[in-house]
């Protein structure tokens, strides 16, 4: 294994004048380079914590034109000199990248083994690493439990409308004589079907939608005491629906009122839960599931009404799958969401609206606080 202790032992950072003057020397005098990218081998967070350990904050020209905050092409970048030649380090969201003469670094491998030895090195920088280390906030990334299936039901909804579009505009009856058009009738039969079982999904999903965006409040806004006391938070967050959300302005920081349960969109969201116990636990409710009448003599049936080989699969499929239900359902959801957000002061509304939509959340259990980690686009690039 190639050992590369002295190049480190004489490392040095250079102010920015300087590193640039001694990059365009190293292109004067065609000094060849290697680029290496470095995913999974190699912690940024040690590799960082060694570089500013030993020489501080980062000197190179990305780290001095970034904004202060996390959606960055690069989010640091030093630029060390060794002898006539520059070593530039730099890293991205999903790796690190290294600039170096390849008469050093030679190949992936070799750069692999000259960071490590690089993050070795920190035992000689204790005192100061420890410092370091203190100044660092540490944040646990937390994936968004209520963006993501808002982002479930916006991919099913999208799928239902395509749906719609494709069906054809099917007409047929026993009592025409016309020949059955078989293709058009596979057609109309098979996307029927799809449809009503992706508008089953949605609405099984409305009413976890609904209490994932209750919870989140709950987990965001509880009021410190409660929070400190595990065992009524999470009796708290077990209780049903209708008594977290009468207790919200109790409970939670920053109401400026309670919420209305008598109101007109909470009385639809008590049916949309009430319907949401015969949806997932299978109640088998009659005057829910019928969708005709026959009388038989025996094994002869005697239909009370003639009706078409249409009707009969739209009545069996979209008995419980009715795609302008669900998409009224999934309106009076959102509805039901605004209604309480106009509750909150406006501040912090606008604060835990960010909040909700963001993809990338984060914990931090020293502070005892939520955050916004990134972008929801993270950014990659390459060179």
């Amino acid at each position: 294994m190639k050992n590369y202790t002295k190049i480190i032992k004489n490392l040095k950072a250079l102010d920015i004048k300087a590193s640039f003057e001694q990059i365009k020397s190293s292109k004067e005098k065609n000094i060849k380079v290697g680029t290496y990218k470095i995913s999974k081998e190699i912690s940024p967070y040690n590799l960082y914590l060694y570089l500013f350990s030993r020489f501080n904050k980062p000197n190179g020209l990305l780290s001095l034109v970034r904004n202060e905050d996390s959606d960055q092409l690069f989010h640091w970048h030093y630029s060390l000199h060794y002898e006539e030649v520059n070593i530039q380090i730099m890293c991205t969201t999903y790796r690190i990248e290294v600039v170096a003469p390849i008469n050093l670094i030679a190949s992936t491998e070799e750069c692999i083994i000259f960071l490590k030895q690089l993050v070795k090195d920190l035992q000689s920088y204790k005192q100061k690493a420890s410092k370091v280390r203190n100044n660092i906030e540490n944040w646990e990334m937390l994936v968004n439990p209520f963006a993501r299936i808002q982002k479930q039901i916006n991919i099913l909804t999208h799928e239902m409308e395509s749906l719609k579009i494709q069906i054809p505009n099917f007409q047929h009856s026993h009592t025409s004589g016309e020949k059955l058009p078989i293709d058009e009738f596979s057609k109309w039969s098979k996307l029927t079907e799809e449809l009503s079982a992706k508008s089953y999904s949605v609405r099984c999903l409305v009413p976890v939608y609904i209490e994932t965006f209750i919870n989140f409040i709950i987990q965001i806004l509880a009021k410190q005491e409660l929070k400190d006391n595990e065992e009524l938070f999470e009796k708290y967050i077990r209780e049903q629906i209708h008594l977290k959300i009468q207790s919200l302005d109790d409970k939670c920081i920053g109401f400026i009122a309670p919420i209305d349960w008598s109101d007109d969109i909470c009385t639809k969201v008590h049916t949309i839960f009430n319907k949401r116990n015969d949806l997932l636990h299978g109640n088998f409710k009659i005057k829910d599931l019928k969708y005709g009448d026959v009388g038989f003599v025996e094994k002869m049936p005697l239909f009370k009404k003639l009706s078409s080989f249409k009707e009969d699969i739209l009545n069996l499929e979209l008995s419980t799958g009715k795609s302008d239900t669900t998409i009224q359902e999934i309106e009076d959801a959102q509805m039901f969401m605004m209604f309480v957000l106009i509750h909150l002061e406006q501040p912090i509304a606008h604060e835990l609206k960010d909040m909700l939509e963001s993809n990338t959340l984060g914990w931090n259990k020293k502070t005892k606080r939520f955050g916004i980690l990134f972008n929801n686009d993270f950014v990659e690039y390459h060179i």
